[in-house]
């Protein structure tokens, strides 16, 4: 099989063409300004990609082809998307500011550490992140930083022709700095380095796992709604005993649903946020929330009736943000 013969480049008429051969119907668009909406406003890969979430005929003349699938159903649920990883992305900001704020509250009760040591043994394991740090010594928002509690010194490289900024100590930075300079990612592994050894109370590392991967792929604009349909995921004990104390969901839509990476990783991104954010900001993101899900989703919801997947996942999160309190009782 070769991607080249088989996936050739093609124009916006040439892809609606073979949407119209796999099913997929125009009755809300005209075919013209359908082709419009893929040359100037979206993607035929991030369009098509929410085909995922609709079932094929199985036999008979339209075997292989899509059932009651739309061009518009597509074109609303990326749109639905791109507005839940906005929010998604701005929850995961208030996340990270609270749990270092948190951790840094418990560093500077904890008589174990003085803020320097635990930075020096952090960054001596994991040399990646000094890389990262040299890579952004030269930005306007960390370069002062980066100078003042970092050894730097100017290395020319042959393979580039020309000097480098290089830290080669690390033991005069405390973790208040550093927390400043790290990407979410080499924070949660710093926090996952610090809390592994001590008894403070923390996030688990499986559920900060989940939020990170969800903040990761909101972050990288990827279409986290594509594929909705029940998998294999696992979820971390404590999910699915806050997901029990629902009375409106049974056991077996608990274990379809959580089985469904993007939900339990959104279900993750709830329960972290229950525990960890202050109730003010809380309450005014909540009312994003609610907005999004009980007015902005339900505007073209007619699009959706006949497509029990799609349905039955709206309805999991919906009961999960109508009873968030029983998420961290």
């Amino acid at each position: 099989m070769s991607n080249k013969i088989d996936k050739p480049k093609q124009t916006a008429p040439q892809l609606i063409t073979k949407m119209k051969s796999k099913g997929i119907t125009f009755k809300y668009i005209t075919e013209e300004k359908a082709a419009e909406y893929l040359t100037d406003k979206n993607n035929y890969l991030r369009t098509a990609a929410y085909r995922k979430n609709y079932q094929k005929y199985n036999n008979g003349l339209n075997i292989g082809k899509y059932i009651d699938l739309d061009f518009s159903y597509l074109q609303e649920l990326s749109t639905i998307d791109m507005h839940f990883r906005f929010l998604v992305s701005k929850m995961c900001l208030d996340i990270e500011h609270d749990l270092k704020v948190r951790m840094l509250k418990d560093i500077e009760t904890d008589s174990t550490t003085d803020g320097y040591d635990i930075v020096n043994i952090f960054l001596s394991h994991n040399s990646y992140i000094i890389g990262k740090l040299e890579a952004t010594s030269a930005s306007p928002f960390t370069s002062d930083l980066i100078h003042k509690y970092f050894t730097v010194q100017q290395v020319y490289n042959p393979q580039k022709g020309k000097k480098e900024n290089k830290i080669t100590l690390y033991d005069d930075c405390p973790a208040w700095v550093l927390l400043e300079m790290l990407t979410f990612g080499d924070f949660i592994k710093f926090y996952q380095f610090y809390y592994s050894t001590r008894s403070y109370s923390k996030i688990s590392f499986p559920v900060i796992n989940l939020v990170k991967s969800l903040r990761n792929g909101a972050a990288h604009n990827n279409c986290i709604l594509a594929d909705l349909a029940h998998g294999t995921s696992r979820p971390p004990a404590e999910i699915s005993q806050a997901i029990a104390k629902i009375a409106s969901i049974n056991t077996t839509q608990r274990q379809k649903k959580l089985s469904c990476r993007p939900m339990l990783e959104f279900i993750a991104l709830l329960y972290t946020y229950n525990l960890i954010v202050s109730d003010k900001v809380k309450h005014h993101r909540t009312l994003e929330l609610e907005d999004l899900f009980f007015n902005r989703m339900l505007q073209k919801g007619g699009f959706f009736l006949k497509n029990e997947l799609i349905k039955s996942n709206y309805e999991f999160a919906c009961k999960v943000i109508d009873e968030p309190v029983k998420l961290f009782l």
